[in-house]
């Protein structure tokens, strides 16, 4: 079994003073989990990281050195991936046969964007990557096998746990997902400041499912606003498809490295509530502590609407807009760390009558508000979950529920 320095984009997770990396061979891993003696739980990098993919006194288990195939199936026009894969590279894997993923906003991320739900611009139209996924394969947390597929388990509290919440229970090999046509796009761009936030917004809950809105708000007081459509628009930019996607704002330089923190919410249609809080929004976002914090959303429905609440555990289904919390602070700097998380959590207490779900797209078990995490991710279902975790991974050799 290979061990390995890290190569972690994520700057906190490179930084964390772990114990080692592991890079299993296909095949070994099942005995890995199994005998599993180290310190608990094991991280997973699954192509990308979040700031939770390493930690101190920790072991990850990193899947990009082995599991790192897409393999195209003409017969089904389905995608198998690996899962050490990267979003950007299942997009490139898939060009040359005209077809593509609803992936992200970003390529960078791994098989945990599937996993955790997957929402991008595409998901108006086609549902969440959850609802696309036909297989999966991989490892329980008690290093038993499996092989599920939808046309069999479709209903299960197995399918159901990891069709959103996989990161608790299993360590995914591969998955099979539903391919779309690659259709070209239509970028619109601007800038504008708070006050027409809510307006951009009641426009786009008129928007029919080819057409999303996303925005950025960083502290400095400016909006970036992107509209993606997949119907021609005057003025607008075409790209021929989702990995042409410009990003949604220029990254910031800093001259400092920079740990954060990022929390995802989840709120239905309602512009009236945004236009009620917007002073108050206003005011926290002038005094976030430092440049680099901000506030994004993406906006979901129409398709993601239409699954069952209770097939996948995505359970917020009435959901539009995925609001996203960035916090962050110089690496090695604790007082900005608790300055940082603080401002996040405040500006969570005035978000939450608006989205009171969250997208439990990265792992904070190492923060207070964890279980407060888990309750509004995945509701009433949670109690489910738990007993399946208790089935398939009884000595927690991954993050806990």
């Amino acid at each position: 079994m290979d061990q390995a320095k890290p190569d972690l984009f994520n700057s906190q997770a490179a930084d964390a003073g772990m114990l080692g990396i592991l890079q299993p061979q296909p095949g070994q891993l099942p005995e890995l989990i199994q005998h599993w003696r180290g310190p608990r739980p094991l991280r997973v990098c699954s192509g990308g990281t979040t700031s939770r993919a390493a930690v101190d006194q920790g072991w990850t288990l990193d899947l990009r050195e082995h599991f790192s195939q897409v393999h195209w199936d003409e017969a089904d026009r389905t995608v198998l991936i690996e899962g050490g894969c990267r979003m950007g590279d299942v997009l490139a894997a898939l060009l040359p046969y005209g077809r593509t993923i609803t992936a992200g906003l970003s390529g960078l991320p791994g098989v945990g964007y599937v996993l955790t739900g997957g929402m991008g611009p595409l998901s108006r139209q086609v549902g969440l990557a959850v609802d696309n996924l036909q297989e999966i394969q991989g490892i329980w947390g008690n290093g038993d096998s499996f092989l599920l597929k939808r046309e069999q388990h479709l209903g299960s509290a197995e399918w159901r746990g990891l069709c959103g919440a996989a990161p608790f229970l299993a360590v995914v090999e591969k998955l099979r997902l539903t391919t779309q046509p690659l259709q070209a796009l239509w970028i619109d761009q601007s800038s504008g400041r708070p006050e027409q936030l809510p307006d951009w917004m009641e426009e786009a809950e008129q928007f029919a499912s080819g057409s999303s809105l996303q925005w950025h708000w960083q502290g400095s007081g400016t909006l970036q606003r992107m509209r993606i459509s997949s119907t021609e628009e005057p003025v607008s930019q075409r790209i021929e498809g989702l990995h042409q996607l410009p990003p949604l704002a220029a990254k910031p330089d800093f001259p400092q490295r920079l740990h954060g923190e990022v929390l995802g919410l989840l709120g239905p249609a309602g512009v009236a509530s945004w236009r009620t809080v917007l002073p108050q929004l206003s005011t926290l976002m002038l005094r976030c502590p430092h440049p680099g914090c901000s506030l994004s959303c993406q906006q979901i429905g129409a398709a993601t609407g239409r699954e069952s609440v209770d097939v996948t555990s995505f359970v917020h289904r009435d959901a539009m807009w995925k609001p996203w919390i960035t916090a962050v602070w110089p690496a090695g700097d604790e007082p900005a760390r608790q300055r940082a998380l603080a401002w996040l959590e405040e500006l969570w207490g005035l978000l939450q009558p608006l989205c009171p779900g969250v997208h439990l797209a990265q792992l904070h078990d190492h923060l207070p508000f964890h279980q407060r995490e888990l309750e509004q991710a995945f509701g009433t279902w949670l109690a489910g979950l738990r007993r399946l975790k208790a089935d398939r991974d009884p000595d927690g050799n991954l993050p806990s529920l």
